[in-house]
């Protein structure tokens, strides 16, 4: 397993202590991506789109799927809270040629992976699950960071056959 660079960002607003605990949990995050099963992106973000973490294939434009993959979890929330149902855990995109997958990590952060339909689906969830695991063991020994378990709520949407 290749694991992608990391670097260090930039100032930022947060104490030290919790600045420490966020870096441990990108750094988490990173070592888990496997770079050569194909995905085409991997993302840690904020409910806001801003990005705690990610990789992605080079000549993906970050700054357009992290927005777009925080508003898609706000519609898909807000569409099912219309109707009546709980807030999904974990959504499931599939198009002609794409699959995404984004699951909750708290309240205020969600994690994306999105690979061609080349990749099984199975290897994107168990990157999925690894992602998280690794998330959750970096909470774990921090105060700052809460991964917060719920029972599973899941929504799938795929093209029409």
């Amino acid at each position: 397993m290749r694991n992608p660079p990391v670097g260090r960002g930039g100032g930022n607003r947060m104490g030290r202590e919790s600045s420490d605990a966020l870096e441990q949990a990108a750094l988490s995050f990173l070592s888990g991506i496997d770079t050569d099963l194909g995905l085409d992106a991997a993302l840690f973000v904020r409910r806001t789109g801003l990005v705690l973490a990610s990789w992605m294939r080079e000549g993906i434009r970050l700054d357009v799927v992290s927005v777009m993959a925080a508003t898609m979890l706000a519609s898909v929330d807000t569409i099912i809270e219309s109707v009546g149902g709980p807030t999904p855990d974990m959504i499931s995109v599939d198009t002609d040629a794409h699959q995404i997958l984004a699951t909750k990590v708290n309240s205020r952060a969600f994690l994306v992976v999105i690979a061609p339909k080349k990749v099984s689906r199975a290897v994107v969830r168990r990157t999925m699950r690894g992602l998280n695991a690794r998330l959750a063991a970096a909470a774990s020994k921090s105060t700052h960071l809460h991964i917060e378990e719920t029972e599973k709520q899941r929504v799938n949407v795929r093209p029409p056959r």
